[in-house]
């Protein structure tokens, strides 16, 4: 019997050790699970902090302050944004333009009727500058040029005038297509630092209401770009009859199916809003539909560039009193025959003697006041920008996105360049 108790106390000890074993084993595993873990984290902890470290590094002064400029804007300067212009040296001192673009042409088109009564001091200007450059002039008399009335049937002067352009510029690489009230106000600079050779047609903003100006434009001699004036003058026979804006309101939806024919439902939804415009408050929703379908983008490549407000060769001179900087070329508005007359205070105090200009700054007699800094035309331009944003008409401030159909008129084929067709024929 003894033996027997000493046999079964010998197996229940064996079982408590081994349970005992088993519950050490468990605790010494979980205590190795926690403090892996644990240092696991603060691993992590310590490169995250480091990693925190290096970017607040980075992206602050040497004072240990943010810089000012948002790092998401900052990261911009790391991204590809394609192909870049060919640069073009600013004009120093009246020096020579260099014809890295080939041959370039200043084209203005006249009627005779107003040219003789307009235009004077713009069109004096230009030929004082003319003079110290090696650029083609055309002056081209809508009515009377043989040329023009050959090719060109229009009986609308804008539209007529983008004809006429692009049956001149077969003659040139480049060319400035200008209106007439435009002036050269600094001299001190070429046309060529605005040629983007990545596009055909170069056109910019008007500053206080964001449309695409449509009287002053660079165009390249491509089958594209004579093709796309072509189109542009043709619409004068189809364009709407209601308060439409002529050839600059053509060129807003113009440019949207050039850059966009795929676009079916935002060209649909603005030039609705076109046909609706019955004063220029309405005609202004329509600017601003093309803004929106357009978007930010403002370069495609083989076709067209928008420059920005304020950016183009030539801006409206009544923006900042007919001031200028160092940065101005062109200003646009010019439309007297004389200095003073009517109250101007233009940018000159006398007419200028074309006999005296050349390559020197000889002939161009500025009033002192009209004469300033950047920083003064950019605090006027300021102002400016934030009193047309004020002033900008109500009804042109609607969304097209919420004032029209976007997918309601073209379901479930909005977005094919033609309805599918499905055939139910069976074999």
């Amino acid at each position: 019997m003894m033996a027997a108790f000493h046999v079964r106390f010998a197996a229940l000890n064996r079982n408590c050790n081994q349970r005992v074993f088993l519950t050490i084993t468990a605790c010494v595993f979980t205590l190795f699970l926690i403090l892996s873990w644990t240092t696991k984290n603060q691993g992590v902890g310590k490169i995250q902090k480091s990693r925190d470290s290096e970017l607040r590094r980075i992206h602050q002064e040497p004072s240990g302050q943010p810089t000012g400029e948002d790092v998401h804007m900052q990261m911009l300067n790391g991204l590809d944004s394609g192909p870049k212009k060919t640069f073009y040296p600013r004009r120093q001192n009246m020096g020579d333009c260099p014809k890295i673009f080939g041959k370039v042409t200043v084209f203005v088109a006249v009627v005779e009727s107003s040219y003789k009564t307009h235009y004077h001091v713009a069109q004096q200007s230009l030929e004082c500058y003319l003079k110290s450059v090696n650029y083609t002039f055309l002056l081209i008399d809508l009515d009377h040029d043989v040329k023009v009335n050959k090719h060109c049937k229009h009986d609308q002067l804008f539209f007529k005038k983008h004809c006429a352009a692009s049956i001149y510029l077969e003659e040139t690489d480049w060319m400035l297509v200008l209106d007439a009230d435009a002036g050269v106000v600094n001299p001190n600079h070429c046309i060529e630092e605005w040629i983007d050779d990545r596009v055909d047609l170069v056109f910019y903003e008007r500053f206080f209401n964001w449309e695409i100006a449509s009287g002053n434009y660079l165009v390249k001699n491509t089958v594209f770009a004579r093709d796309f004036l072509r189109r542009w003058a043709d619409w004068q026979y189809i364009q709407p009859t209601n308060w439409n804006g002529a050839d600059n309101g053509v060129l807003q939806i113009h440019i949207l199916q050039t850059v966009m024919p795929t676009a079916r439902a935002e060209i649909k939804a603005c030039d609705a809003i076109w046909h609706r415009g019955k004063d220029y408050d309405t005609y202004m929703n329509y600017v601003t539909c093309i803004k929106i379908m357009l978007g930010a983008n403002r370069i495609w490549p083989g076709k067209i560039r928008i420059l920005r407000r304020a950016h183009g060769w030539v801006r409206d001179g009544y923006l900042t009193n007919d001031q200028w900087s160092e940065h101005d070329f062109m200003l646009h508005g010019w439309k007297l025959q004389e200095i003073g007359k009517n109250g101007w205070v233009s940018p000159f105090t006398t007419m200028f003697n074309i006999s005296e200009c050349g390559q020197n700054y000889v002939g161009w007699n500025w009033r002192n006041d009209k004469r300033t800094s950047t920083e003064n035309i950019r605090e006027q331009l300021a102002n400016f920008e934030k009193g047309s944003g004020r002033n900008y008409p109500k009804i042109a401030r609607d969304l097209p996105y919420l004032t029209e159909p976007d997918v309601g008129e073209c379901y479930p084929h909005c977005d094919d360049s033609a309805p599918s067709v499905v055939n139910t024929n069976k074999t």
